[in-house]
């Protein structure tokens, strides 16, 4: 009985082995696939995981540069509320001011107006007491030449 397999049991041997070690093989490398697999749809999942973290910060920081935006618009409109207040009583203490100086002023003509007439007055009056004088002189001269 010899089989052909048993005469040529080195052959067989040989190819049985080569098989199991292709199985072999591509057990490993079907393991190693599966892992590579498993590794990529990890880094996918925690590339997905920061890309939305990416995106919370940018709206994040969107809506911080926004509310920062309305602060300072609010801030200047504030400041400028309050210039335009100062400007306003500023306005107003100086109108105030030139009319006080205005009213001083026109007091200081009347008074000047009021001096200068009296002024007058005093001269007419001072001439008419000399002329009083002159003729109480010439009388009073012809009343010791007599």
């Amino acid at each position: 009985m010899d089989s052909p397999i048993l005469a040529n049991w080195g052959v067989v041997s040989s190819v049985v082995g080569g098989a199991v070690a292709v199985l072999l093989y591509f057990v490993k490398n079907w393991r190693a696939v599966e892992e590579l697999k498993m590794t990529c749809q990890k880094q996918e999942q925690q590339s997905a995981a920061l890309a939305l973290k990416v995106d919370d910060y940018h709206v994040s920081a969107v809506a911080r540069e926004a509310k920062l935006r309305e602060e300072m618009k609010l801030h200047a409109e504030q400041v400028r509320v309050e210039s335009l207040q100062q400007r306003a009583e500023l306005r107003k203490e100086m109108t105030d001011l030139v009319l006080k100086l205005t009213e001083r002023l026109a007091n200081i003509d009347k008074t000047m107006a009021l001096v200068e007439e009296r002024t007058k007055v005093l001269t007419e009056a001072s001439k008419e007491q000399d002329s009083r004088n002159k003729w109480a002189d010439r009388i009073l001269a012809r009343l010791e030449q007599k």
